[in-house]
């Protein structure tokens, strides 16, 4: 629908005075497809940006045990040369892995039942003492190359998405494949972080809660036997689409606040309120080619959703880092729905921009914002570190929603002066909607690229605060920096 001439004239107001710590679960990680593409040359130029622009922490990839990481030999005997190169990747651009203990190879998968075009193996062991020693294997080569403190530092998790497709056995096998992987990684250093069920759409966490809290006789260690829990969500009908055909319902952003906030609330029941719990997984859509990862929008849907579930969550994994992806083939065009912050060009899609602006909040300390009548999906965050405040403006469009007016934001409790203001736009800082322009081009030239460089470019100007407002687009987000502030405005 085209949008109205009615423009929403909005009061934000801050309290300078009064302060709490902030959360930037934002900077915690994300997700790169399957962990053979740790070793691709492309991929790590992508983890160099995210590591060094956004300053994420953790990196986490299906397919570690994979038969594509040859993990064992045509005698039956483990092989960890890939892995531990690809780990010595992520180590060298200063990640800690966050460890997913994934797909079963072939040589002692029970049938051979996979998943994706990549073949993620989802079968349940043939021989559960076989699945042990290999854990237990792992392990020791993992402590032999990085040693205990080390990898005290990362995270390990069993499995991926075990209630669908990812896993073929039942529920009480996948808990006895947790119950066998935690005793080898236990066993190693009691000390390590060890979780799951790693299930799509927040499921199982009352079975799994009620497994780690009871005794099993596959692991004789203390309870619980897990140090977090992590599960994914995406705002969409389908928890995950195996193909790159079809396509699957846009939700209304607030189910990912709903269902985490649910699972919150479950885990503080059983295991306490300080006990981490990590969105392994999320994007806008669980579509695997779904144009709302590349619109200028996803960066407004990032920003509500990390604001909201910073409240709730201790950790967060975006998925996917880069458009370098093979979970339905690999992809050339430059927009084509990838889940990637980058795409297979190197640019930066409006996503990227959105973890950019947050941040910039790291370190500070968050101030309390009032923002009556705002219309759905306005929202923002605001901080203060030392005398410079911050406030990020975002302005999710909700999907199938008629278009929404703008909103001018005129901001109360901050002194007059010209701040900086930084503006995620279609065009500017979003590159997609140059690419629709230029025809949807499937191959792309220098020029072609060029000029999608210039648009993937975020808007940067001087603005006067307490004088015009600022007004800010359905779809959009902005940053407004202002330097000198006193404790007392």
């Amino acid at each position: 629908m085209p949008p109205t001439d009615t423009t929403t004239t909005l009061r934000l107001s801050l309290d300078l005075q009064h302060t709490r710590p902030l959360n930037p679960i934002w900077s915690f990680g994300g997700n790169t497809c399957h962990a053979p593409l740790w070793l691709r040359d492309d991929l790590n130029r992508h983890l160099a940006a995210v590591r060094e622009t956004l300053g994420f922490r953790h990196v986490r990839a299906h397919g570690t045990l994979g038969d594509r990481m040859e993990t064992i030999r045509d005698d039956g005997s483990f092989n960890f040369d890939k892995l531990l190169a690809g780990l010595d990747r992520l180590l060298a651009h200063g990640f800690k892995p966050f460890l997913e203990l994934s797909h079963m190879p072939t040589a002692l998968a029970r049938d051979e039942k996979a998943i994706c075009h990549y073949r993620f193996g989802s079968a349940p062991p043939r021989d559960w003492q076989q699945w042990y020693a290999l854990m237990e294997a792992l392990m020791e080569a993992l402590m032999q190359r990085y040693g205990a403190d080390e990898l005290r530092q990362w995270y390990f998790e069993v499995w991926n998405e075990p209630d669908i497709a990812f896993w073929s056995g039942t529920q009480a096998e996948y808990f006895k494949l947790y119950d066998l992987a935690a005793r080898a990684v236990k066993q190693a250093d009691p000390h390590l972080r060890l979780g799951g069920p790693a299930t799509a759409r927040t499921n199982w966490i009352d079975e799994f809660l009620d497994h780690v809290t009871k005794p099993s006789a596959d692991f004789g260690l203390d309870l619980p036997r897990c140090d977090f829990i992590s599960t994914h969500a995406y705002p969409s009908d389908l928890e995950f689409l195996d193909d790159a055909q079809g396509e699957v319902i846009l939700q209304g952003s607030d189910v990912m606040r709903e269902l985490f906030a649910e699972v919150r609330r479950k885990v503080d029941a059983v295991l306490g309120e300080n006990f981490p719990v990590i969105c392994g997984e999320w994007n806008s859509s669980a579509g695997p080619l779904a144009a709302n990862h590349d619109e200028c929008n996803n960066a407004a849907f990032i920003a509500k959703t990390m604001v909201e579930l910073s409240d709730l969550c201790q950790g967060s994994l975006v998925w996917n880092i880069s458009d370098i992806y093979e979970e339905c083939r690999f992809h050339h065009e430059p927009f084509h729905g990838g889940y990637g912050l980058l795409t297979v060009n190197d640019l930066p899609k409006a996503a990227f921009h959105a973890f950019t602006l947050l941040r910039e909040h790291d370190g500070g300390q968050r101030l309390a914002v009032t923002l009556p009548d705002a219309p759905p999906g306005v929202g923002a965050l605001a901080s203060r570190q030392g005398d410079v405040v911050r406030v990020l403006l975002y302005y999710y469009q909700e999907p199938d929603a008629p278009q929404a007016p703008p909103v001018d934001l005129h901001l109360d409790g901050l002194p007059q002066r010209t701040g900086q203001l930084v503006q995620v736009l279609p065009g500017q800082g979003s590159a997609y909607e140059r690419w629709l322009e230029q025809g949807r081009p499937a191959y792309v030239n220098q020029t072609i690229l060029s000029e999608l460089d210039a648009a993937s470019r975020p808007v940067v100007r001087e603005v006067r605060v307490g004088q015009d407002p600022l007004r800010l687009e359905p779809g959009t987000i902005a940053q407004l920096s202002l330097h000198g502030v006193r404790s007392r405005a």
